[in-house]
């Protein structure tokens, strides 16, 4: 029988502190977390993570991906966008891709840019199974925010034309909402 792997996605926000550093792995620990997709990381040291191999990737915008594996769990043939905003590797043949998009309304360009240009060097080169996530700072439908909800055309036809399956789409999940602040509340997809 298949062994079934953990895998979390999480935005750490720049954590540094100490306490704070302590919090992930204790969630990491607690959750028996397999494989953790992290983004805006600041910095490459996750060495007080025990049990667990780090691969960075803190680029030219300061606020990178990384991807944390429990030690045994190979990571390999790993691709790094330069501005940090990306980071894929293969896991028993298939494709892990973790992003971390460009936010913002005035950066709606940049954001399309990313998945049209950007994302082709992280995308597998021969058909595989992936694992597509991260902090995409979009939503893929408008019903997928209460707010104004920043949907990306770019993001649809790049999951559509990988044949991806929203992990989250069922009927019962679909207007849960997984992010909140005091104005708006949001669907991270997960694919």
């Amino acid at each position: 029988m298949p062994y079934t792997y953990t895998i979390a996605t999480i935005n750490i926000n720049g954590i540094a502190s100490h306490a704070r550093l302590r919090i992930l792995e204790d969630f990491l620990r607690n959750q028996d977390i397999d494989i953790a997709l992290l983004q805006e990381v600041t910095h490459s040291n996750f060495t007080f993570l025990r049990r667990y191999e780090a691969h960075t990737n803190v680029g030219t915008d300061s606020r990178g991906t990384a991807i944390l594996a429990k030690e045994g769990i190979p990571i390999t043939n790993k691709t790094r966008l330069p501005t940090g905003r990306g980071i894929a590797a293969y896991f028993e043949g298939i494709r892990i891709i973790n992003i971390y998009a460009p936010s913002g309304a005035g950066r709606r360009r940049e954001l399309e840019a990313f998945f049209n240009v950007d994302m082709i060097s992280l995308l597998p080169s021969a058909p595989t199974e992936i694992v597509f996530a991260g902090d995409f700072n979009c939503v893929l439908l408008q019903t997928d925010s209460t707010g104004q909800g920043n949907n990306s055309k770019t993001l649809e036809k790049l999951v559509r034309g990988l044949s991806l399956q929203d992990a989250c789409d069922s009927q019962q999940l679909r207007h849960k909402y997984t992010y909140y602040t005091s104005t708006c509340a949001s669907r991270i997809a997960c694919t």
